[in-house]
């Protein structure tokens, strides 16, 4: 279960690298794109390791077994992860139309960009405060 756990947090970790790397480059498509898709993929395998990985220990609670205790963190880290992962979503479905050339778009990828930050890096700071 631990090294289900350093997976995660590894994956976690090279998500927000990728995610500091495409803000450095985002206003250069050729590079920005990969990082927040290598980031996105990173996130996903994570969340799918973190949902389902348990589950292969004979877990029937899949969170619960790397939060030690339920509570609020608990809650609070869910709930950031889950908007993250919407924001991801929204952030790929505009960043689609402004790359087929959509400028209209922008705006609004802008906007949530900024709810997607403050939420992903508020969900790997709770990570790290689970117990």
């Amino acid at each position: 279960m631990e090294t289900l756990t350093t997976i995660a947090v590894v994956l976690a970790t090279l998500a927000m690298i990728f995610i500091v790397a495409g803000l450095i480059f985002a206003r250069q498509r050729r590079k920005h794109v990969p990082f927040m898709l290598a980031a996105f993929a990173c996130d996903i395998i994570g969340l799918v390791l973190v949902e389902f990985g348990p589950l292969l220990y004979g877990e029937t609670d899949a969170v619960s077994s790397l939060a030690k205790e339920p509570g609020v963190m608990k809650s609070v880290h869910a709930a950031l992860a889950t908007v993250s992962v919407v924001a991801y979503v929204f952030q790929i479905i505009s960043g689609k139309k402004i790359l087929k050339g959509d400028r209209t778009a922008l705006p609004g990828h802008q906007k949530m960009a900024r709810v997607f930050i403050l939420t992903r890096l508020a969900a790997y700071i709770t990570m790290f405060l689970l117990d």
